[in-house]
């Protein structure tokens, strides 16, 4: 499975509720296409570079998850009917890339390495 990150700019009018129900939703078409959600931020409301759909303010929520090639394309699908989506990028990470995240966040990479370092220290 490939390592991706999503940003995704939601319509800034939506209220908390509706907030969560969107990013959950996103986080299960993820999950119930094969993939696992590392991480989901939400990082509020920011002014936009420019107008989107008479918008000049966006809410953004990060996505970092592991899935399938085919996930990606599911998912690109859904944001361009799902209506509370401004605009959103999808971004494949590179082996440096993924190496720099924080193992925290890497999850099975950072588990397999902690588990190779305890082997080794038992065999010394």
């Amino acid at each position: 499975m490939n390592v991706y990150e999503n940003m995704v700019i939601l319509n800034p009018s939506l209220n908390d509720e509706e907030i969560k129900s969107a990013v959950d939703k996103i986080s299960d078409l993820i999950a119930n296409s094969g993939g696992e959600v590392l991480k989901a931020e939400n990082w509020g409301r920011r002014k936009l570079a420019y107008e989107l759909n008479r918008q000049k303010m966006g809410l953004y929520v990060f996505f970092l998850f592991k899935a399938p090639s085919a996930t990606v394309k599911k998912i690109e699908d859904y944001f361009k009917v799902f209506d509370p989506v401004l605009k959103f990028m999808v971004i494949k990470l590179g082996s440096k890339q993924i190496a720099a995240l924080p193992k925290e966040v890497a999850g099975a990479p950072a588990q397999q390495e902690t588990t190779q370092a305890a082997e080794q220290k038992a065999a010394s």
